[in-house]
């Protein structure tokens, strides 16, 4: 018997990260990010203006005089516009600074009239500019190794002037659900399907089978998963019951198992092995302890494999608004809801239900 950190740490030892592959921008959101972007020029690439207004020399603006107002300048213009001596551009947000100005007076300072603009205070030097790389310095590290691509990192990428970004592969997994009731259609396969959503949030390619309560089949099963994923994962038929047949077939097929039973309630049958080349987890069948199975050892190892620089969730200690038994030596998942206090409150401990995960 493991106790839950010990089995932990055998998992992710396991677990060697996927091959790296290009993929467009439009396609990186939800990916884990295989290399760190540097930048490969500045955000923003030149000075601009961060208001309407208009673009000064902040040396002629402070003794009070009308100046003239020249150029117009709007976001979409090329750079290199220059400011003559003693004059301010009427400028517009994001156009970029004329050659020469130092600052923007945004519009609400300003009084323009019969080709002049005066203002109602000296404006500083800087004020209303976002200078280059103000956002993003050129070489400056923009997006580590590790980090899961959302919307706003892809836009990043897109402001970084990125076709496309490196990304580790997805894990291909191999979902056999076992059991005579499911293979035959007697109940829902509700496993699964929970399963089936916690790997696709994760990113992961999903292929689905079921497996009766046969030693040999599922043997058969598991040897056609490997060949075309790169993960397996079983649930139910993992106990030391009659009809829990997942470790013989595992022996059946020579697999090596590192893990069958582990201190930890919901959970204890938790079982992990390497069959070949290829991992195998399996998960017990109470939708209680498979759920709580994949969240403690699956989650971390499939993060680990798609390249996640954080594989484990955050804790938090909370106050309980109810008491809580357990015994010595047994790790204990409960699920449990905040209350309007900030409490947690534990829901039912009936591990043969799945409403309370669900909850």
């Amino acid at each position: 018997m493991h106790g839950v950190s010990a089995a932990q740490q055998i998992v992710l030892a396991a677990a060697r990260p996927l091959g790296i592959e290009e993929v467009p921008r439009s396609q990186a959101s939800g990916r884990w990010l295989a290399r760190p972007i540097a930048a490969p020029g500045p955000v923003p690439a030149f000075a601009c203006s961060a208001m309407d207004g208009w673009a000064v020399r902040t040396r002629e603006a402070a003794l009070g005089a009308r100046l003239k107002v020249g150029k117009r300048l709007f976001a979409g213009d090329l750079p290199g516009a220059e400011l003559g001596p003693w004059e301010a551009a009427r400028i517009f947000t994001g156009a970029p600074l004329p050659e020469g100005a130092d600052a923007v007076v945004c519009e609400e300072l300003g009084e323009e009239s019969e080709g002049t603009v005066g203002f109602r205070r000296p404006p500083l030097s800087g004020e209303n500019v976002r200078r280059a790389g103000e956002d993003v310095a050129a070489g400056a590290l923009a997006l580590p190794a590790g980090m899961r691509l959302g919307p706003r990192q892809c836009g990043l990428c897109t402001a970084l002037g990125l076709p496309a970004v490196p990304v580790v592969a997805r894990p291909r997994v191999a979902l056999i659900s076992t059991g005579d009731e499911i293979a035959r259609g007697l109940i829902p396969d509700s496993n699964g399907a929970a399963i089936q959503g916690a790997l696709e949030a994760l990113g992961c390619l999903v292929q689905r089978g079921t497996a009766p309560d046969d030693p040999e089949e599922i043997a058969l099963m598991l040897t056609r998963a490997s060949e075309r994923s790169d993960v397996v994962i079983t649930t139910a038929g993992v106990s030391v019951g009659e009809k829990d047949c997942v470790p013989r077939a595992l022996e059946r097929l020579g697999a090596q198992i590192l893990i069958h039973g582990v201190a930890l309630k919901p959970g204890k049958p938790f079982l992990f092995a390497r069959a070949g080349d290829k991992p195998v987890l399996g998960l017990p069948g109470s939708p209680s302890a498979c759920l709580a199975a994949f969240e403690i050892f699956a989650r971390p190892f499939l993060l680990s494999l798609a390249g996640a620089s954080r594989v484990r969730r955050r804790s938090l200690w909370l106050a309980l608004a109810a008491p809580v038994t357990g015994r010595a030596g047994r790790a204990r998942v409960l699920w449990a809801v905040l209350d309007e206090e900030g409490r947690v409150r534990p829901l039912g401990h009936d591990t043969a239900q799945i409403s309370g995960p669900a909850r």
